[in-house]
């Protein structure tokens, strides 16, 4: 398949490329592009080796918001717990190269040879640019994996559309299932298919189309409320902490996201999205009644205008992956279904079309090309801010209370009591954030210190900004020489929350200060100490 030998070609010479940047600017050391793998290396870890689902053994927190990639990673640590530390991004080669395979199988359209040398170039920029495979893969995220389970369900969908009975096939059942618990936004590509069923005329009976549209809803809905009576069960919300922290309209932080402006805000974030939402509404416009594609076009605009609402965009271009996937599948599948180019081939012509549309498509890539290029600086980000931290609070707070708002790394590497001030590995703080709309009162934290006793807080600024309690000590910052791509921001704060900690805390950034990596300095706060006299002497 020249398809699938040119992509993979692609993908792997820009993903290989990018890696061995990335090793360069930490000298070795292989940390991911973001923080977040790593908390799911650490919940992986600590249900192989406690039984427990968190990040601290025998405290149970929903903080995955992709319970099957944690399971996965948990039983490669079984095996292997050094093989562990690497399994993301071993997982997501694997499944870049599926989305690739299949969208070779799947479509004529875009077939590279001599001839059609402009065929190639358009499938290795789909493959890395419109898809951002490498980019994704580097993130050590599930993103990927969620990705080809959608490639794969929009697929099988099509080809149960010939069905005559109300079975969609086995095939599409279990991968909605799987897919659901990867990503919860699974429902909405299956909301998506079900709607597209209904509405689209087909030759199956309205009963018949109604009856499968169930079926393909209730796929991806029973194992996503069995995770969430599950979840319930164990004292937690009905989603993982990250969804109802980080999702729209349930946050608690803002009722603006439900406002039309806001979606479509959301929507136009992503030219590539927006550029096939035009593409998928010209093809349900054009083909209706005419093509099949058409069913497939509708799917993925419910799915969007789904994901748009109660979903959210952006952060290096991961949360809307699966839309890109399921929009190259559309006009994959449409290109093949009208036989674009093959009119023209059959009279010993060559048709451009496909390629420079999918050329065209690039051209909206802006925001991908330049995140792809920035993988390392990305990658140095995090090693030199959210790593560095992580190994200077096992240093010096090992087996003590600690809070944080990074919990990657720092929970990976940490060993004792862990509270999370964002609320994603923590419920009963995300309640208290969403109860408090975001905005919790000082006071609030001052408490939280005082009965969890930790004595170190290691923030973004943003992250507590004006909420910080005034007895609390900004004890020492660490600065970036650089904007961030992958960081909050250039400054990670260190507090202490009582006057007694103000001094170890001086002395152990002091002492940390000669391993920090270049790119990256200590500023201590000369007023520390003044301040922690005050608060001894009753000031």
């Amino acid at each position: 398949m020249p398809f699938a030998a040119w992509g993979t070609g692609a993908y792997l010479l820009v993903t290989g490329s990018l890696l061995a940047f990335s090793l360069m600017v930490t000298g070795g050391t292989f940390v991911y592009l973001i923080d977040d793998p790593a908390i799911h290396l650490s919940m992986a870890r600590t249900l192989a080796e406690t039984g427990t689902w968190g990040v601290v053994p025998g405290q149970f927190q929903s903080a995955s918001s992709a319970p099957l990639w944690t399971l996965a990673l948990s039983a490669v640590h079984l095996v292997s717990p050094v093989a562990a530390k690497v399994a993301p991004i071993i997982f997501n080669v694997g499944f870049s190269i599926a989305v690739i395979v299949l969208l070779a199988r799947y479509q004529d359209v875009l077939r590279p040879r001599r001839d059609r040398p402009l065929d190639g170039i358009a499938v290795a920029f789909l493959c890395v640019f419109v898809l951002f495979l490498p980019g994704l893969t580097l993130l050590g995220m599930e993103h990927v994996a969620h990705l080809a389970l959608v490639v794969a369900i929009v697929i099988a969908f099509g080809r149960a559309a010939s069905r005559s009975s109300a079975w969609p096939g086995w095939t599409l059942i279990v991968l909605l299932a799987v897919a659901a618990l990867v990503r919860f936004e699974s429902s909405f590509v299956a909301l998506g298919l079900a709607i597209a069923t209904v509405v689209v005329p087909s030759a199956l009976p309205v009963t018949r189309r109604v009856q499968r549209s169930v079926v393909i809803v209730a796929a991806a809905a029973v194992p996503t409320a069995a995770f969430a009576l599950f979840n319930r069960a164990m004292g937690q919300g009905w989603l993982p902490n990250s969804v109802l922290a980080k999702a729209q309209v349930v946050s608690g932080s803002s009722d603006r996201s439900a406002m039309p402006s806001a979606i479509l805000e959301r929507l136009t974030t992503d030219p590539v999205v927006i550029g096939l939402v035009i593409l998928a509404a010209g093809i349900a416009i054009v083909g209706w009644g005419r093509w099949a594609s058409v069913r497939l076009a509708v799917a993925f605009l419910v799915a969007t205008s789904l994901h748009m609402s109660f979903a959210g965009v952006g952060w290096f271009d991961r949360y809307q992956a699966y839309l890109v996937g399921f929009g190259v599948v559309v006009l994959l599948g449409t290109g093949t279904e009208i036989g674009v180019g093959d009119r023209l081939a059959s009279r010993g012509r060559v048709s451009l079309r496909p390629a420079l549309l999918v050329l065209a498509l690039v051209l909206l890539c802006g925001t991908k090309i330049g995140l792809t290029r920035k993988v390392p600086v990305g990658v140095e980000d995090t090693y030199q801010q959210r790593y560095q931290a992580a190994r200077f609070l096992e240093r010096y707070y090992h087996g003590e209370p600690i809070a944080t708002g990074e919990l990657g790394y720092i929970s990976l590497f940490h060993d004792g009591p862990l509270t999370d001030v964002l609320g994603l590995g923590d419920f009963d703080v995300l309640q208290m954030r969403r109860e408090n709309h975001q905005e919790v009162p000082p006071a609030k934290w001052a408490q939280l210190a005082h009965d969890r006793g930790f004595r170190v807080v290691a923030v973004d600024p943003l992250t507590l900004f004006t909420d910080t309690p005034d007895e609390w000590i900004l004890v020492g910052e660490w600065h970036l020489d650089r904007d961030p791509v992958t960081a909050f921001g250039e400054t990670f704060q260190f507090w202490a929350t009582t006057p007694e900690e103000v001094a170890p805390l001086q002395q152990h950034l002091r002492d940390f200060e000669s391993e920090m990596p270049e790119g990256a300095r200590l500023d201590l706060n000369d007023l520390a100490s003044y301040r922690a006299e005050q608060m001894l002497a009753g000031g």
